[in-house]
């Protein structure tokens, strides 16, 4: 492929080399050609005004003499003029006076035309050059003189003049084919190895490869500056390639027993659902959970806990088929994905059951850890999905759900999810006609949690939506904010928090009070056509100023048409507006995406910021996810913080914001327009204020 491709980028310089040089020399040649044929006929048109010139006085006389036999006498002699075979001299009647002609020499009719105009004229027919011009003796018009030369010796001149042209042409081309053969040894040869070596480096990614060459001047240098560059890239690459591993194992990998974690099973799991549309064959979901693992862990120490942990990992991996991806979802909490387990319901789940039944027995083995025999075993949930029934979300909590169940039941077993499908259907249409009311009757409210920098002053806040129905019994945002999801709810209640939000912005700027206000995004709404128009929409209206605008998204988000997310975002970027990522940590986020996002935070999820004092996965996540977003020059914002032990931690290694009960809880208007009338905003953290309901795991 690289020597064709080489030859053919040769050729084709050797070809256009020589194919405009033919084209030059072979127009230089028609234009000389072309000058040489005018030449010759203005040379034989002013011949033909001399000679008339010359014999027009002596003739005129003889037609006044009228004495044709002396005309013949004199034009016979003048006959000897180069190419001329015929002379006519006319009356002023037109009849025919006299005329001489060469012997041997068919000749056309003079022209009637040509021999009656009162002006010299000429015109060229075939073989012949004719040229009449009338006769004045004076200025009286006596006659007509008609004049016809032979052009075959022109002709013959030409011709010899084209044929040498040909052979200069020839010879030229002869000599410009084998100048272009030296250049390409000299210019062609260098370029395609460069050609070579870039071929080599876009098709295997192979950077070590170095152009070979003692070429001076020119090619030279670019050769030395090529090898340069492709040295210092193969540097980068390494030194990137090495960066990336390392934050893929932790990223996309469990540190503590190596199996995937969330994202990745997130990542599989899309794979697997695109393979069932085509193959139609139904897979599952196992959730399990060890059961008493807390036990062992606070009695043994976490050292115990984990060499168990990575002693139940390997298990798995030694029971399941190669094509099954296990993962560890935290703590002592496992997934494994089985694809393609059967193409209906029966068949696929006595294979996932009897898949289910070789994880539980080899887990319930007993174990031998630092010199201590242990006992432990699994609870286990299936759930079973196929294209028509393949949220990740909806299927992760429905096999926990199961589990729950296998363990309500005694543990050590495994449960499917079945019976209660119907009934949380049931609950969730009932959550969402109550909701749909709560819009329509204003029983929903916007609370604000404020966000602090790492000296203690509050430099945000985040909106958040709470509801109080009709008998002023508040509803977890647990229950109703993943049942609005699912519809165009959503939408209603995004538009509506942020017409809220900016209302309450305007009002403080007026106050002279600015504080940047967050306000959570949900994939089904960002993903709406006029998404962008309503939130221009609605800030214009309002009077909001933008730039006090932050967006949360979710990674959600990016999963799907991630060219239009970015043109979405950076045109909402242009209006002021930023964005902080929600929850980062929880889902699967390209890495190469991220780096083209306009993001300006990172968010870290709170189920990491819980545990980071106590597990060191946890722990390890929170510390790459920090340094990954200095490399990308974005902050990073802890929400969920409740410890002071856990604030240290992430003060220590290098987090810009906080947000958590430590300091706020989420609190209505009147309370945070209290807090911003009597706090000093460049004040440390003051006195905690208490408000609203407390759901700790959901803000």
């Amino acid at each position: 492929m690289i020597k064709k491709f080489s030859s053919s980028f040769t050729a084709k310089l050797h070809r256009v080399f020589v194919f405009s040089t033919a084209a030059v020399l072979f127009l230089a040649g028609v234009a000389a050609l072309t000058f040489e044929t005018f030449n010759s006929r203005g040379q034989l048109i002013n011949r033909a005004e001399s000679f008339g010139a010359l014999i027009a006085g002596h003739t005129g006389n003889a037609l006044i003499a009228d004495t044709p036999d002396l005309a013949e006498v004199f034009l016979r002699n003048t006959l000897l003029e180069q190419d001329l075979v015929a002379i006519y001299v006319y009356n002023d009647s037109g009849q025919l006076f006299s005329s001489v002609k060469q012997p041997d020499i068919a000749l056309a009719v003079p022209s009637i035309l040509l021999r009656s105009s009162l002006l010299s004229r000429f015109q060229f027919n075939q073989n012949l050059f004719e040229y009449s011009r009338p006769l004045r003796v004076n200025d009286e018009l006596v006659g007509q003189l008609y004049l016809q030369y032979d052009l075959t010796r022109i002709e013959q001149y030409l011709i010899r003049y084209l044929i040498f042209g040909l052979f200069l042409y020839f010879a030229s081309m002869v000599a410009v084919y084998l100048l272009s053969k030296r250049i390409q040894r000299g210019v062609a040869e260098p370029i395609d190895r460069i050609l070579q070596t870039m071929q080599a480096i876009t098709e295997k990614q192979h950077f070590g490869v170095r152009i070979r060459g003692s070429e001076a001047g020119e090619i030279g240098a670019i050769i030395k500056g090529f090898n340069k560059m492709i040295a210092q890239i193969d540097k980068n690459n390494r030194k990137l390639h090495q960066q990336r591993q390392e934050i893929e194992q932790h990223v996309f990998y469990d540190v503590l027993t190596g199996l995937p974690n969330r994202r990745m099973l997130l990542h599989q799991m899309e794979q697997e659902i695109a393979r069932s549309r085509r193959s139609r064959q139904k897979g599952a979901l196992l959730y399990l959970d060890l059961d008493h693992f807390k036990t062992i862990n606070d009695s043994l120490g976490h050292n115990v806990g984990d060499e168990l942990l990575k002693t139940v990992s390997d298990r798995i991996q030694d029971v399941i088929r190669e094509a099954d991806t296990p993962a560890r979802l935290g703590g002592d909490e496992f997934v494994v994905l089985l694809p393609e387990l059967g193409a209906n319901e029966v068949k696929a789940s006595n294979n996932a059951l009897s898949v289910a039944e070789k994880v539980r027995s080899a887990i319930s083995k007993q174990y031998n850890i630092s010199n201590r025999i242990l006992h432990v075993t699994p609870s286990i949930g299936i759930v079973l999905f196929d294209e028509q029934h393949h949220n990740f979300d909806t299927l992760i909590m429905q096999a926990d759900l199961a589990m729950y169940r296998a363990k309500d039941e005694g543990r050590n077993r495994v449960q499917f999810f079945l019976s209660y499908m119907q009934e949380n259907a049931d609950h969730r249409q009932q959550i969402e006609e109550r909701l749909r009311r709560a819009i329509n009757h204003h029983q929903l409210k916007v609370y604000y949690q404020p966000q602090l920098d790492g000296q203690g002053e509050i430099v945000g806040a985040e909106a958040l939506i709470r509801w109080q129905d009709e008998s002023c019994v508040w509803i977890n945002p647990a229950s109703f904010i993943p049942i609005a999801e699912m519809t165009d709810l959503i939408c209603m209640l995004g538009r509506w928090v942020l017409g809220n939000v900016c209302r309450q912005m305007v009002k403080w700027m007026t106050d002279d009070k600015y504080l940047t206000l967050s306000v959570n995004i949900s994939p089904r709404e960002f993903q709406q056509r006029d998404f962008v128009e309503n939130v221009e929409e609605i800030i214009l209206s309002t009077g909001a100023r933008a730039e006090y605008l932050v967006f949360e998204l979710t990674e959600g988000v990016l999963l799907n048409d991630i060219e239009g997310t970015i043109a979405k975002m950076k045109r909402l970027a242009t209006l002021g507006i930023r964005f902080s990522l929600d929850d980062f940590g929880t889902g699967y986020s390209s890495l190469q995406y991220l780096k083209q996002l306009p993001l300006d935070t990172l968010k870290i999820d709170q189920s990491f910021v819980r545990d980071i004092t106590t597990d060191p996965n946890d722990a390890a996540i929170v510390t790459t996810i920090i340094a990954m977003s200095k490399h990308l020059n974005m902050k990073v914002i802890a929400e969920g913080v409740e410890k002071q032990e856990e604030l240290d931690f992430l003060k220590r290694n290098g987090c810009d914001q906080y947000q958590g009960y430590l300091f706020y809880k989420p609190m209505p208007e009147n309370e945070i327009d209290q807090l911003m009338a009597s706090l000093d905003m460049k004040q440390a953290n003051v006195a905690q204020i208490i408000s609203g309901p407390e759901w700790l795991i959901y803000d």
